[in-house]
């Protein structure tokens, strides 16, 4: 036998847990790295600027290196010498790892890379100038240039290149998506499949830019699956697309992903076998992995770039609330969700949202969000223990004591068939509330309200019903008609039914209608009136009187252009 038919074949067990020894202390580099550079740039000293940084200050100032002994440390310049032999080198690794994650880029860093150019000295996997600065500046091409960066790297054959164009062009289709058009959903799935048959698992960069490219995937296949026809095959495919992403995030070491990643898939399969039972505890196994990996006392390390998202963790609390208020009481299925769930459904929910201090970009608005929908659904558990037999004050009492109602509203728009619910049953509690007010007052004309002055507008609570309604039939058809949205489009439609039995809408004579832009006309009224009462104040706005305006304003202004409304 030729010696090389006797070294032909599949690398060895050794050779591939070295390779994947190599790639994570250079992955631990490059983040150590990314950090020091960051931080000359965000306080630079003289003599110390980023303009002066060697990989001997890099090795010197690294911070979370783990060296072999288990220690954190700095960098020994051996390892640094075996993986980058010049600053200029570890930049344009840095630019890949940043742009392979799709973060900005900061100028200083890619002005260091661009220095090395193509000099053949640069360590392996380094990228020259003229990629660097397409890379960088993805963000402003349209997509006709994003297209024609895929075709220039499949020209020169440059697989990486055209996992990273892939990727950029699934997220910027993405963008386009509007209601009633899917074609841009489509040509999204499409290019975020051809960037993950392009991706090497043995390659760090590869599987960071495969991970981009399976999120723009399933983020179409659930635009697309909106579509009752389309809704079993493109969950089949979320399942296939997320179980790709496990093993990228598998690839890299990073737990939490792959958690987060089988969660997801295993949800997928939930909903296309209409299993209840695997849905719960899909949600459950993530609610458990998320507490032990993300808790602030946590003690399993993870690798830099293994990061959670607040839009994940806010969509996993929605998800619990939403089987809970679906199956908890459901005559099917409360059997087992007492079993998986028990009595630790709040428990959990609290420590699910002590995770979001270590989330990363927009926490503030995803935690506000789902702290907004956790409140209306406590208001809701508080309307069931006052039951329909109770005092109409009680109903009332309710109302007064949940001073964020307004604010709640607007912030939940996101969260679908639950927040259709649960905002149709403040409603009904408002309206009845107002009712009881109303006939209290007629009762006794000198009788003094125990709250302050009230509002300047009154809803009528025959408006607030009917408002009530047009949520409980939104919910009744919009979402998927499968799990826990499924049985809460049940809930909906029975609720609708009752109200409509309850308060039957009295037969307008013609004229006697007001058409939408009137409605629309006399809110803008409205709100200018407002206005000019507000600024007609005597006094200026105090500190905490600003801050309580802009808690209002901030959700109003999403609300009305998030297109959700």
């Amino acid at each position: 036998m030729s010696s090389m038919a006797m070294h032909s074949g599949p690398p060895s067990y050794q050779a591939r847990t070295g390779r994947s020894v190599e790639e994570r202390t250079r992955a631990m580099i490059v983040a150590a790295a990314e950090q020091v550079m960051l931080a000359r740039i965000a306080a630079p000293v003289s003599g110390v600027s980023i303009e002066r940084l060697s990989t001997a200050d890099v090795c010197a100032e690294a911070r979370g290196y783990l060296r072999r002994d288990g220690s954190e440390g700095p960098i020994p310049k051996a390892t640094m010498w075996k993986h980058f032999k010049t600053v200029e080198a570890l930049a344009a690794a840095v630019v890949e790892n940043i742009t392979a994650e799709n973060r900005p880029v900061p100028e200083p860093i890619a002005e260091l890379a661009a220095r090395g150019g193509r000099s053949e000295d640069t360590a392996r996997g380094s990228v020259d100038a003229e990629r660097l600065e397409a890379r960088f500046s993805a963000r402003h091409f349209d997509i006709g240039g994003l297209r024609e960066q895929f075709a220039e790297a499949a020209a020169r054959e440059d697989r990486p290149d055209m996992v990273f164009w892939s990727a950029e062009l699934a997220e910027r289709y993405l963008q386009r998506h509007r209601r009633g058009d899917r074609h841009p959903a489509t040509t999204a799935s499409e290019w975020a499949r051809r960037g993950m048959s392009l991706v090497d698992p043995r390659s760090r960069l590869d599987c960071m830019m495969g991970i981009r490219c399976t999120r723009a995937a399933a983020e179409a296949e659930a635009v697309l699956s909106r579509s009752a026809e389309y809704e079993h095959t493109g969950l089949s495919r979320v399942r296939s697309i997320k179980e790709t992403e496990a093993e990228f995030a598998d690839a890299l070491g990073w737990v939490l992903h792959r958690e987060l990643a089988r969660f997801h898939a295993d949800h997928a399969r939930a909903l296309c076998e209409e299993d209840a039972e695997r849905e719960m505890r899909s949600l459950r196994a993530i609610a458990d992995a998320l507490g032990e990996l993300c808790a602030a006392d946590a003690e399993v390390s993870r690798e830099p770039g293994d990061t959670l998202r607040a839009g994940e963790l806010a969509y996993v609390i929605a998800g619990l609330c939403r089987v809970e208020t679906a199956y908890a009481t459901h005559p099917t299925h409360r059997g087992t969700y007492a079993a998986i769930f028990a009595d630790r459904m709040a428990e959990t929910r609290t420590e699910l949202l002590a995770c979001f201090a270590v989330t990363a970009r927009e926490r503030h608005r995803h935690e506000d969000n789902i702290r907004a929908l956790l409140r209306m659904d406590a208001f809701a558990r508080r309307l069931d223990r006052i039951g329909p037999a109770a005092e109409p004050g009680e109903i009332a009492t309710a109302v007064e004591d949940y001073e964020h109602a307004s604010i709640d509203l607007l912030r939940t728009t996101e969260y679908g068939t639950i927040r259709d619910i649960l905002v149709a049953r403040y409603l009904i509690a408002k309206a009845r509330s107002l009712t009881h007010r109303d006939a209290e007052s007629r009762r006794s004309p000198d009788h003094t309200p125990d709250r302050p002055a009230g509002s300047l507008v009154h809803p009528q609570p025959a408006v607030l019903i009917q408002g009530a309604i047009q949520f409980y039939d939104h919910a009744a058809t919009a979402g998927s008609s499968r799990g826990s949205t499924g049985v809460l489009r049940a809930l909906a439609a029975a609720g609708s039914a009752e109200l409509r039995r309850a308060n039957p809408v009295r037969r307008k004579v013609d004229g006697d209608c007001a058409p939408a832009d009137s409605e629309i006309d006399t809110i803008a009224q409205t709100i200018n009136d407002l206005v000019l009462i507000t600024v007609s104040r005597r006094n200026r706005f105090t500190d905490n009187e600003i801050e309580h305006l802009l808690a209002m304003v901030d959700p109003m202004y999403y609300y009305i252009t998030s297109g959700r409304n």
